[in-house]
């Protein structure tokens, strides 16, 4: 059913692929060439980045609606996991890419996207345990008849 638990961290984790959107990947003190031109860098900025977070919080949001299938629920929690470890991968080399065009004129840092990625990582982990737990309960309760 939609009500459950597993439901709240799949709409949560959309909720977190959401603000991988609005909010910069990587700041800076100051603006330099033309992706840093405003000192922030966000997902938008770059293709595959806006792919992976896209594609994630679609299936993060699709995924609340197959409560009737728990294995593909399961499978798609998996791949939503996968889009975000792969997206913070890429965020993490970006910032790195930018610290080398940077030189020793600006820094930059990691900013707020990072938790929204890691939040993901966690809310999906946590629907994939219950989505689970369900599973297990509903094959306990068949093999009672």
């Amino acid at each position: 059913m939609i009500q459950r638990i597993q439901s709240v961290f799949l709409l949560l984790a959309f909720l977190a692929f959401t603000g991988m959107f609005f909010l910069p990947v990587a700041q800076s003190d100051q603006a330099f060439g033309t992706v840093m031109d405003d000192q922030k860098f966000y997902t938008t900025e770059h293709i595959w980045m806006t792919i992976f977070a896209l594609l994630g919080g679609i299936i993060s949001l699709f995924n609340i609606f197959l409560f009737k299938t728990r294995k593909s629920q399961m499978r798609f929690c998996m791949i939503a996991n996968l889009f975000a470890l792969i997206w913070a991968a890429s965020a993490f080399y970006q910032v790195i890419e930018l610290e080398a065009a940077a030189g020793a004129t600006a820094t930059v840092n990691h900013s707020i996207a990072f938790i929204m990625a890691l939040l993901a990582i966690l809310f999906l982990s946590l629907a994939f345990y219950f989505i689970r737990k369900d599973e297990r309960l509903v094959r306990s309760m068949n093999s009672l008849r």
